[in-house]
């Protein structure tokens, strides 16, 4: 995916967005886009997107645009924790956000911990690029 642009402003950093079973974060838009490298989607998706505030967000490939214009506008902690417990890259790193004192943090921290544990989880427990399969004459 080429460079990204924004619609109407900018998300506040860290974003976190679910494509598909994975979760794909960046601290800054350069880190973002080079993780979306990797990934192969349909453009044709539009895919949920959280800032550090919890503001919903969506990621339109077509347009390769991150935009505001969502139904989904106010994320819970306790979702952003859901969200990332039932990952596929947590899950591959065997990796779980705690539940517990959750009330007491702000919506930053949550977001900023998720985040980490996101880049952590790429670091010991990469996606495999799936194998293709050889032609057949």
């Amino acid at each position: 995916m080429d460079k990204l642009r924004y619609v109407f402003r900018r998300p506040v950093f860290p974003i976190i967005c679910k494509i598909g079973e994975e979760l794909v974060s960046g601290n800054t838009i350069q880190q973002f886009e080079r993780r979306l490298k990797g990934l192969h989607f349909a453009a044709e998706e539009n895919f949920p997107l959280i800032d550090a505030t919890g503001e919903g967000w969506v990621l339109v490939p077509k347009f390769r645009a991150i935009s505001p214009l969502t139904l989904d506008k106010r994320w819970s902690k306790n979702r952003v924790v859901e969200m990332f417990n039932a990952c596929a890259n947590a899950q591959r790193a065997g990796l779980r956000y705690p539940y517990r004192s959750l009330s007491s943090r702000r919506m930053e921290v949550v977001v900023h911990d998720v985040a980490d544990l996101l880049n952590h989880a790429q670091k010991i427990a990469p996606k495999q690029p799936v194998a293709k399969p050889a032609a057949v004459d």
